[in-house]
Order: C-alpha cells, then sequence, then structure tokens
C-alpha cells in the first residue's frame, strides 16, 4: 500500500511540559487486509501505550547531545520524534514503508532534520551501521524474534546502550534477563504510568528497561 492510500491527520502528543504535533493514520481499521497474516495487521498504526511510556522516559530523563539513535519498529515514530527532541540524529526502522514514511514526516512536523529511515525485516536485517543507542517498544512481544533482535543488538549497538519498554510481558522480562546475563550489561528497570483515552483500558504501568555496558 502507498503512502497516497493511508490517510493521515494532525494531533498533538502531550508529554510532560511539550506539545508534539503528530500525524496519526486517520482510519486504522482500513488498513487490515488479512487478520490471518500477522504481517499485514497494521500494529505499526498505532501508538500504543509502550511507545507512549518510553517517549516520556526519554523526554524526561535521556539527553544525546548528537549521539545516532536506532529506533526499531518505529511505526509512526514518537519514541524516536522525541529522541530528536533531545538532541539524537534518528533513524528509522521498520518493515512496512508506509510507517517509515509517516515517522519521516512527523520527524520533519517537529523541525528535525538528518534524519534517515531503514526499510527492513528483524528476520533478514541487514543494517551495518552501528548506533550510540537502540530504542524499542513493544518489540519484545513474541519469542521467534528474540534471535533475530539479539543479532541486531549485536550488530548495531557499539555505544552506550539499549532502551526498551513493554506493558509487563514475561517474554520481554525474560529476553531482557537474558540479554544481561549473556552480555554482562548493566539493568536500570523504571516503571512509568499511562493513561489514555480508553474507557475500557485507560491505565498501564509501562516497564522501561535501559541497559548498558557492564
Amino acid at each position: 500500500m502507498s503512502l497516497l492510500a493511508v490517510g493521515t491527520k494532525e494531533t498533538r502528543i502531550t508529554l510532560p511540559g511539550l506539545d508534539v504535533p503528530f500525524l496519526v493514520v486517520e482510519n486504522v481499521e482500513s488498513l487490515i487486509t488479512d487478520i490471518t497474516d500477522e504481517d499485514k495487521v497494521p500494529l505499526w498504526a498505532e501508538i500504543w501505550p509502550a511507545c507512549r511510556g518510553l517517549s516520556r522516559y526519554i523526554w524526561e530523563r535521556m539527553d544525546f547531545n548528537g549521539q545516532r539513535v536506532l529506533e526499531l519498529g518505529c511505526g509512526l515514530g514518537l519514541a524516536g520524534v522525541v529522541c530528536g527532541l533531545k538532541g539524537a540524529g534518528i533513524t528509522f526502522s521498520d518493515f512496512q514503508p508506509d510507517a517509515l514514511e509517516i515517522a519521516c514526516r512527523n520527524a520533519a512536523l517537529n523541525g528535525l532534520t538528518g534524519v534517515s529511515g531503514y526499510l527492513g525485516d528483524w528476520r533478514n536485517f541487514s543494517l551495518s551501521e552501528q548506533f550510540d543507542w537502540i530504542v524499542g517498544s513493544d518489540i519484545l512481544y513474541d519469542n521467534k524474534f528474540h534471535s533475530c533482535l539479539e543479532s541486531i543488538f549485536k550488530e548495531c549497538s557499539y555505544g552506550k546502550g539499549i532502551l526498551l519498554s513493554h506493558p509487563g510481558r514475561r517474554p520481554a522480562f525474560q529476553f531482557i534477563k537474558d540479554w544481561c546475563d549473556k552480555t554482562g550489561s548493566l539493568e536500570e528497570h523504571d516503571v512509568i504510568p499511562v493513561y489514555i483515552p480508553d474507557p475500557s483500558f485507560p491505565y498501564y504501568e509501562i516497564h522501561i528497561h535501559k541497559l548498558t555496558k557492564g
């Protein structure tokens, strides 16, 4: 599907002390073509609570000062945009071309320059660049991707560390424990409260893991 077929609208994402102008998909359900094929389910088109929590953490606690950041599974690019607003040089990565296009447009909407995008599937990831930080929100949800992500982390991260978020998923906790055991990485674990306008599930506790070299 080309970007021309994906309708967007501008909204604002509110973080403490910051309003982020942001393009979102106008009708996510219209993108669903085959619910039996998980690669075609448009998870990229939503701003998930884990992304909101990671973005708030980055805004409140991180300063990148020109460091290079790779956002894996960027979706619409909120976490990467906030990294850029905190001084990072951003590379967005997703396997959906529409996600990359909208993420880069969101970066431009917020005055960010020098942004790049990499279209790639974790199962066949050939990005040869290295980054000071890798960030990812709710990317550890499925065990079958863990070996792929472990390889990406080893290939693409040479600097400061890795920032990951999730809403309390058991596979995510297990991956992080295994990663720290294998690499000797140090872990800082925080929990960020996230409220969303959903009467059924308005509140989430988002786990943030900051992994740095020991």
